[in-house]
C-alpha cells in the first residue's frame, strides 16, 4: 500500500476520509474484485460497521465507517457493469495477487461461496445475484482453463 502516513493527512471532512480510503487504501489493490474483497473484510459481520486499523481510531469510527461504506458501494456499483470476461480476468489476477494456489483459490470458492458476503449490505437481491452468477461463472471459466491445461494433448 501507498506509504503516506495518516498523521500527515488533514481529515477534517467526509470526503477527506473517502478520499484517503480510495487515493491510499484502495490504490494498489490490482481490480475491483480485489477491493471488494478487501473492503468486505473490514466490515465487522455483527454489526455491518466498517473498521480500519489508521482511520477508524477514537472518534473517527463513523466517518471512516461512511467512508468505507461508500467506497464499497462504488465498487460494487462498477462490477455490475464489468463485462464478464472482465471478471475472468480480475479473478486471475486476484489469485495472483494473494499469491495462493490457484486450485485451491479455486476449489475454496466453489464450496465455500465466500464471494457472496463480499455484497454490501442493502443492495438490490437481483444486483446481489448478478454479481454472484458474474464469479460462479469466472470461477466455472477458470477451472475449464485449469482442466484444459490438465488434459493429455
Amino acid at each position: 500500500m501507498n506509504g503516506t502516513p495518516l498523521q500527515n493527512l488533514s481529515l477534517s471532512g467526509p470526503d477527506s476520509y473517502l478520499r484517503y480510503a480510495n487515493d491510499v487504501i484502495l490504490q494498489d489493490l490490482p481490480n475491483d474484485l480485489t477491493r471488494i474483497i478487501y473492503l468486505a473484510s473490514l466490515r465487522d459481520c455483527n454489526s455491518g460497521v466498517y473498521l480500519h486499523p489508521q482511520l477508524s481510531t477514537g472518534d473517527r469510527i463513523q466517518e471512516a465507517d461512511r467512508a468505507l461504506r461508500a467506497c464499497h458501494e462504488d465498487v460494487f456499483r462498477r462490477l455490475l457493469t464489468t463485462p464478464l470476461q472482465a471478471y475472468v480476468v480480475q479473478l486471475e489476477e486476484y489469485i495472483r495477487y494473494t499469491r495462493a494456489d490457484r486450485a485451491t483459490i479455486l476449489k475454496t470458492w466453489k464450496s465455500l461461496q465466500a464471494y457472496r458476503a463480499t455484497v454490501p449490505i442493502g443492495v438490490l437481491e437481483t444486483s446481489a445475484e448478478l454479481f454472484c452468477l458474474n464469479v460462479e461463472i469466472a470461477l466455472a471459466v477458470l477451472e475449464e482453463e485449469a482442466q484444459d491445461l490438465a488434459r493429455p494433448q
